[in-house]
């Protein structure tokens, strides 16, 4: 998953709308975004005046969860 989550990153670097990428901002306060990482697995991450920050990476169940609890 590791080798899948860094090239998916250095391809959302060079192209934020390429199709595999499911890039898209979450939830109503926006500060969100999220990434698909492969068929299974999703990243989250918040935005900073610095750009985003990726703070979590997990089963797509699990980011399910996460989105429900918000």
């Amino acid at each position: 998953m590791q080798k899948l989550a860094d090239k998916n990153f250095q391809l959302l670097k060079t192209n934020t709308s390429h199709p595999s990428l499911h890039f898209k901002k979450i939830g109503q306060s926006k500060q969100l975004w999220s990434v698909r990482i492969g068929l299974q697995y999703r990243a989250l991450g918040r935005e900073k005046p610095e750009g985003i920050v990726w703070i979590w990476i997990g089963l797509h169940d699990e980011y399910e969860k996460l989105l429900k609890k918000r």
